[in-house]
């Protein structure tokens, strides 16, 4: 069949400095490996990486970067014979019921799939909008098996899938990915990414790939959504198979920077040694980075001694509170005493570290927040890099998401929560540690904040918070001097030609 795979626009808060940064998508390109390899056709409108420089003003208070609703349609082949709709995030909500809408006024009788992470937890809304099916949890097992359902024309059962005929509850499970094709990029503008220089994980030479290589999560921590998503289960690919996709990405695409986008990479202290001495026997030069963070338990100075050997440059530790009372309210495991020799460590090899913090937990009080400041400024002082401190926000199917009130939208749960009665309180937090590290950077580590400027400067960035300082600039350009005309909108087309395997 002929399968059209829309990625929404990105949307964020306008004028918010806490947004995320968009960067290539993962996500739909291992979905269209897979389509590829079950002899389906494939296309990908990307409506970000169609048009990344155009902002336009979104319900009131947001924003969207990329094509809209309306401009999707025209890039989507006239004889697709499915479409489907990847909604990441809660920002996204929104704009995908629209795409949804007006996929069902500009393609009647064509198949709508709306799947992805969002839907795992959000399902009504878009069977209310017009989808026809309604995929929950991963995509590469369960929409091949709708396409063979639609293909023969039989009826189908499945768990995960929503119709408005037809539902089954999803039992959590990871799929077995060690035997899946690589992901498939062809369809992705990546040259309009790579221009941007600027993604989830620093960009160190302008041409990178993200890449997953595991699914899942052992831990439940109370604000994450995790647990609902991949059930308590973890599922990861062999050192061998990680290796091999990174050579298939830099022989096709020319790349030697990988971002490891996964939510526990190291939970397997011997895969996460044979990784690196995989890396170092083939004598790759490659170099790559954790963003979404690493456990910091599960490494110690032989793991990142070898993950620096062999070409890591950053990582993301999650601490999320020196408050072992918090700690405790998160049921989140973390020992602080490994995040202090993780960090002293990493600043010796030279890995730049960032640390993860979240402000504003249920039970949270002011005592509390303090041990998290003197840890932050101990940490900076030993030579952690840059730091992130987020304010919570309950998500659906989490353990805090009875904070969210009556007739929240859910755009609303995003970054910058301003319907929280502490939202003031913990912004002036936030700044606060902001404040701290800068100053205390400069005192104790005055050759690194020259090495940033320098970094910002070139367009080589070595960490995030460099990358945002460009990004900030570049954005400002681009919303007031840049003509706002996206080009090559309309000329997708077909892939069906064969995937990188093992």
């Amino acid at each position: 069949m002929k399968v059209a795979l829309v990625r929404t626009p990105v949307v964020n808060l306008r004028n918010s400095p806490f947004g995320s940064t968009p960067g290539i998508p993962a996500n739909l390109p291992y979905l269209a490996g897979v389509l590829i390899q079950e002899g389906h056709s494939v296309t990908i409108v990307d409506s970000y990486g169609l048009a990344p420089r155009r902002f336009t003003p979104y319900h009131g208070k947001f924003e969207a970067r990329g094509l809209l609703p309306g401009e999707m349609m025209g890039s989507i082949p006239l004889d697709v014979e499915v479409i489907g709709v990847s909604v990441h995030c809660t920002l996204e909500h929104g704009m995908a019921l629209e795409i949804v809408r007006h996929a069902k006024l500009a393609f009647p009788g064509v198949p709508v799939v709306v799947g992805g992470y969002h839907t795992t937890f959000c399902v009504e809304p878009f069977l209310e909008a017009g989808a026809d099916f309604v995929l929950q949890g991963e995509g590469e097992k369960r929409l091949p098996m709708l396409l063979r359902s639609l293909e023969s024309d039989e009826p189908f059962t499945m768990d995960g899938m929503f119709s408005s005929t037809h539902s089954h509850e999803r039992i959590p499970a990871v799929c077995p990915i060690e035997d899946l094709p690589f992901a498939f990029f062809d369809p992705i503008p990546l040259e309009s990414y790579w221009d941007l220089r600027y993604a989830h994980g620093p960009v160190r030479n302008r041409k990178y790939i993200p890449m997953f290589t595991s699914r899942g999560c052992p831990y439940a921590c109370a604000f994450c959504q995790t647990p609902k998503m991949w059930g308590g289960h973890w599922m990861a690919k062999s050192p061998g198979r990680i290796v091999d996709e990174m050579d298939h990405y830099n022989t096709k695409y020319g790349v030697a920077d990988f971002h490891i986008q996964d939510e526990n990479f190291s939970l397997s202290r011997e895969r996460t040694r044979a990784f690196a001495q995989e890396l170092l026997s083939r004598g790759r030069e490659y170099t790559y980075c954790f963003p979404s963070g690493i456990k910091v338990e599960t490494v110690g100075r032989e793991e990142l001694e070898l993950l620096y050997r062999s070409g890591c440059r950053y990582l993301s530790l999650s601490p999320e509170s020196a408050s072992k009372k918090v700690l405790k309210l998160m049921n989140k495991p973390v020992d602080l005493d490994t995040v202090v020799q993780a960090v002293k460590w990493c600043h010796e090899l030279g890995i730049r570290v960032n640390c993860n913090f979240v402000l504003g937990f249920p039970g949270e009080e002011l005592s509390d927040r303090r041990l998290t400041y003197r840890f932050i400024r101990k940490l900076t002082i030993l030579g952690m890099d840059e730091i992130t401190a987020f304010m919570l926000t309950p998500l659906p199917d989490t353990g805090v998401s009875g904070l969210m009130p009556e007739g929240l939208e859910y755009e609303d749960m995003n970054f910058s929560p301003t319907w929280r009665d502490n939202y003031r309180q913990i912004t002036l937090a936030r700044l606060w540690i902001y404040a701290n590290f800068a100053v205390l950077k400069l005192l104790f580590h005055p050759f690194q904040v020259l090495a940033n400027v320098r970094s910002v400067l070139t367009r080589k960035f070595t960490m995030k918070s460099d990358m945002t300082v460009y990004r900030f600039a570049a954005d400002l350009f681009d919303r007031h001097l840049r003509k706002l005309v996206p080009k090559e909108i309309g000329k997708t087309r077909w892939y069906s030609g064969t995937p990188g395997t093992r």
